[in-house]
């Protein structure tokens, strides 16, 4: 079976239309392939390629360990109604998705680091999108 991987730079308010969230969503259309959001209101195509990045290892990772994407959804939709907007919401520890979030997060960080982005700077403009 083939896999296919879709990643489209949208406005965010496209991505607002799914479920709410904003900066970035994925979800799985079918049994493999994945379909990543990014907020072209990012400016800078590697800002957009680093979060690229996290939303696709993030989904597959979710895959491997049998995480489905209604649990994070419903996590996420959960958190942002309890919590003021927090882009990082899979770092808490209650998180079904904590641990591919971690490692999506650090891949996004070396990439970043890879292509001169400055990690500071660049999650200041995602917590505004």
């Amino acid at each position: 079976m083939d896999m296919n991987i879709r990643v489209l730079s949208v406005p965010n308010e496209e991505i607002k239309k799914r479920r709410g969230f904003t900066g970035a969503d994925w979800w799985w259309d079918g049994e493999l392939d994945l379909e990543v959001r990014v907020a072209s209101e990012l400016e800078d195509w590697r800002e957009r390629a680093a979060l690229a990045l996290h939303e696709v290892s993030e989904a597959l990772m979710c895959k491997w360990l049998g995480i489905t994407v209604e649990q994070v959804d419903e996590f996420d939709a959960k958190y942002q109604a309890e919590h003021e907007i927090d882009l990082n919401a899979g770092d808490e520890p209650e998180a079904p998705y904590r641990i591919p979030h971690t490692f999506a997060t650090a891949i996004e960080r070396v990439f970043c680091g890879v292509v001169g982005l400055q990690w500071k700077e660049y999650d200041e403009r995602l917590s505004i999108i």
